[in-house]
């Protein structure tokens, strides 16, 4: 039989590699990058959620070597940042349980860690790492401006009608300047929780999981804590857009862009609870996803307005309980 400190190292090294491939994979065909993108979290997400922290660690240190040695060490580093990092974080909180006793619940179940507070740690990792990623590239509003010089000019050449006033380019230059802090962040909130809730799916009919089943569209919530970290990153966006100070805007456009992508997230969770049983639920959901550039504020509220830690419980082996095992009582 293999000694788990073995297999642990052969899931992660392997679990690394294939994330590595998958980030390649999604350089090389930006028309589907997002998808290879959750996929690059998967592999590191599995190692976590089936074999442990140790595997995880593994696998970040596998794809680190192969991106470092394929593209470059700060490329390596980007990815890590990005999704890596937080998807061995989150899977390490997601292993994270303790007697309910502790929490003055009965004595014969366990309290898993809250998936509102994995959320908020998530947005947190996501908002620090977009912001330094952004500042260590030197991002601002002539990076933002050459991008979309060069984008005019390509599309110039394919149509030599193509014109744009001067001042119309200086409103898409500071709009774009703005967007991309947030759309990186929203977007990596949304594709690393992706690939945690499909990990977790796989991890639950391959091997025996540790966390028990959650129902998402009742158990995804934010922390009500997150709503005043939400109303800090505006307020230094802002400012930043006030002043014209760069590093504030960046931080700011960073922690906005990932809690609001938390509370997306939360309000899509909602709209599936409401919508369970309804004889429109299908197209309803299927008009919701393909509209969500347009309709994507109103669920950002909606998540606002439903806050709540839902903590999921499993009996303790060998103990009766009355408790299901998806019991989520509000805290």
């Amino acid at each position: 039989m293999m000694n788990p400190d073995l297999k642990s190292i052969a899931i992660g090294a392997l679990a690394g590699m294939t994330s590595a491939l998958l980030v390649l994979a999604a350089t090389t065909h930006l028309s589907a990058s997002i998808v290879f993108l959750i996929l690059a979290g998967m592999p590191v997400f599995i190692a976590g959620l089936g074999f442990g922290m140790t595997a995880a660690v593994l696998a970040l240190a596998a794809s680190f070597l192969v991106l470092a040695f394929a593209v470059s060490p700060l490329f390596a580093l980007s990815i890590l940042a990005l999704p890596q990092l937080p998807a061995a974080w989150m899977s390490r909180l997601a292993n994270f349980a303790r007697p309910a006793e502790e929490l003055g619940g009965p004595s014969n179940v366990m309290a898993w860690y809250p998936l509102a507070d994995m959320m908020m740690r998530l947005c947190a990792i996501v908002a620090v790492a977009v912001a330094l990623t952004l500042l260590a590239t030197g991002y601002s509003r002539g990076t933002a401006s050459d991008i979309i010089s060069a984008a005019t000019t390509a599309l110039s050449a394919q149509d030599p009608t193509f014109s744009m006033d001067a001042a119309v380019l200086a409103q898409v230059t500071a709009f774009y300047y703005y967007l991309l802090p947030l759309n990186q962040a929203v977007m990596s909130v949304v594709t690393i929780f992706a690939a945690y809730y499909f990990s977790a799916i796989i991890v639950r009919t391959t091997t025996t999981a540790l966390r028990p089943r959650e129902d998402m569209p009742s158990a995804l919530r934010m922390n009500r804590d997150s709503l005043y970290v939400l109303g800090v990153g505006i307020a230094l966006l802002i400012a930043g857009m006030a002043t014209h100070n760069n590093v504030l805007t960046i931080v700011g456009a960073s922690i906005a862009g990932a809690f609001g992508g938390g509370f997306l997230l939360a309000g899509l969770a909602a709209f599936h609870l409401k919508s369970r049983g309804k004889s429109w639920r299908l197209p309803a959901l299927i008009l919701a996803y393909l509209t969500i550039s347009l309709t994507g504020i109103i669920f950002l509220i909606v998540g606002m307005l439903d806050t709540r830690r839902a903590i999921a419980l499993t009996p303790v082996a060998g103990k009766p309980s009355d408790k299901n095992t998806t019991d989520t009582p509000n805290t």
